[in-house]
């Protein structure tokens, strides 16, 4: 089960009952390059959960290069990036053509607000999250820092958030603290005693 199908058929309808009475929700894509993680993430809202769109609703994608998050706030995609998995309904819904690029349409783009943050950096600025998806980061990371990042991330997760990683990634050996959940094939964590 690909993380978005996880997302729809699980997260999401999870926390919309669990957290329906605040109608606040928070998601961070943490290292989210050029943006196409959060702006699926906007779009399954808009297709899927519109009665999240009433609710106090923060997602938010941080990268650490300047550079990738003004292309992600931009929201323009070649043609081969978009052929990557994106739904062609997505793609005539929330998209429109410019040039030989697409640009993400505007009422997906204002749903999702970038920060450059390092994720070896503190993140006291950050608020609580609901659900943090980091997938293929600590890839690039040695295990030190590894166990740093998800022992900040656990501070910033909710006590019943989740943590979506990588297919190659994973807390075990790094973070004990983390309870790993097997919904179909897909993977994700909690913290643990929750």
């Amino acid at each position: 089960m690909h993380p978005f199908d996880l997302l729809q058929s699980a997260i999401l309808p999870e926390l919309i009952e669990r957290k329906g009475a605040r109608r606040q929700l928070s998601i961070w894509c943490a290292g989210c390059s050029t943006g196409q993680e959060p702006y699926t993430i906007a779009m399954i809202i808009r297709e899927h959960f519109p009665s999240l769109l009433g609710w106090d609703l923060t997602i938010l994608g941080t990268d650490l290069s300047g550079d990738v998050l003004e292309r992600a706030r931009a929201g323009l995609y070649t043609q081969l990036e978009i052929n990557r998995g994106l739904p062609a309904s997505y793609l005539v819904k929330y998209f429109r053509k410019e040039g030989i690029r697409w640009q993400v349409a505007d009422e997906v783009r204002l749903m999702v607000e970038y920060r450059q943050i390092n994720l070896c950096d503190s993140w006291s600025a950050l608020p609580p999250m609901d659900l943090v998806f980091m997938r293929n980061v600590l890839i690039y990371f040695d295990v030190d820092t590894k166990q740093a990042i998800l022992g900040r991330i656990r501070r910033v997760l909710r006590p019943n958030g989740y943590l979506i990683l990588g297919g190659a990634e994973t807390t075990l050996g790094l973070d004990d603290a983390y309870e790993r959940l097997v919904v179909g094939r897909a993977v994700c964590y909690r913290p643990a005693g929750f």
